[in-house]
């Protein structure tokens, strides 16, 4: 059965997520960050990567699996490439502060490339590029993680759910994709859990590799489409595991199982000045044109509007900025704890 939901406007949950983590030893600044990114997530209704999440991450700093006294610094490899060593740090303080850099050295240089290494889960990726399109810039962005996914043929795991994100800015709107490479995010199964949902059919697998809709028996993720997904992961795995960080699929440490181990992760952040090709800022217009195009088309039935991506979160976004988010009454009791 489906636990009750509790509404929350937006400021009273990223308290909530300050003073939780400030209970285990983070420090405001940096309760702060992950409070905005984890809140930035619940806001547009991609729960899975929420404050759900906090109480995973309370139990990793207390077991060492999280350094919360990294010096967080982009080493300028070339003059658009850069590294930062997070240094097991949280993930949404050190891929802040790369994409940040990123965007300054994009603004000079046209493009910038920063890789993170020896990072911890960062998050919703789509909030990171939404600061690039703040700044009106496109920008490519992706993580891997630890084995959760089966290969294409397989039939057992080795690749992460590996997700990926772009964003392109228009005029008034904007295009936003944030997608893992599996059918579904591995937090989707621990949204399904806790809501007491049930998976659709072709998701996930048990241990002994048996088709399940059991989120309590799911263990391992299928790729999405098939072979194109499963490229797609391979993709991410060599930009940011082979590239950047040297350790890739199983050898990445577990993020529900070694608690009280850094989890090497590496990401792969890409932002690039749409001004450097067109001066007179015409690329804004042509996007939102695209868009305004794709709106006119005729939808399909059952739907209302052919839409671009990032459209459905921001829709839901809107209505829970009024209404409030719902959050699991479980999820919000987590908060209240000392």
């Amino acid at each position: 059965m489906e636990s009750s939901i509790r509404r929350v406007h937006v400021e009273e949950l990223k308290q909530l997520t300050v003073k939780r983590l400030q209970g285990v030893g983070v420090s405001s600044a940096d309760a702060r960050i992950v409070a905005d990114v984890l809140v930035f997530a619940d806001l547009r209704g991609v729960h899975s990567h929420g404050v759900l999440r906090v109480e995973h991450y309370a139990n990793r700093i207390r077991r060492g699996g999280i350094n919360l006294h990294p010096t967080y610094k982009v080493q300028w490899l070339k003059p658009s490439v850069g590294l930062l060593d997070a240094q097991g740090g949280l993930g949404h303080v050190s891929t802040k502060i790369a994409t940040e850099a990123a965007i300054t050295t994009a603004k000079k240089e046209g493009i910038a490339l920063v890789g993170i290494k020896n990072n911890s889960h960062c998050g919703a990726l789509a909030y990171y590029i939404q600061l690039a399109l703040d700044a009106r810039m496109a920008s490519l962005s992706c993580v891997h993680t630890d084995i959760r996914m089966v290969p294409y043929g397989g039939t057992h795991p080795y690749f992460g759910t590996n997700p990926f994100a772009f964003g392109f800015p228009g005029k008034k709107d904007s295009i936003l994709l944030d997608m893992a490479t599996s059918e579904i995010a591995w937090g989707k199964i621990l949204t399904a859990r806790e809501k007491g949902l049930t998976l659709q059919e072709g998701w996930a697998f048990d241990k002994e590799g048996h088709p399940t809709t059991d989120p309590f028996k799911a263990e391992y993720l299928t790729p999405f489409g098939g072979p194109k997904g499963y490229g797609i992961a391979v993709m991410v795995e060599a930009l940011t595991g082979l590239l950047i960080g040297g350790v890739f699929g199983p050898h990445l440490n577990r993020m529900y199982e070694d608690l009280d181990s850094y989890r090497d992760l590496s990401n792969f952040i890409l932002v690039i000045d749409p001004s450097v090709f067109d001066p007179s800022g015409a690329f804004l217009d042509r996007t939102q044109r695209m868009i305004e195009e794709v709106h006119a088309l005729p939808p399909a039935e059952g739907f209302d509007r052919v839409m671009v991506p990032g459209e459905i979160e921001a829709r839901i976004q809107e209505r829970y900025e009024r209404e409030g988010i719902p959050i699991p009454e479980g999820v919000y009791q987590s908060l209240l704890r000392d």
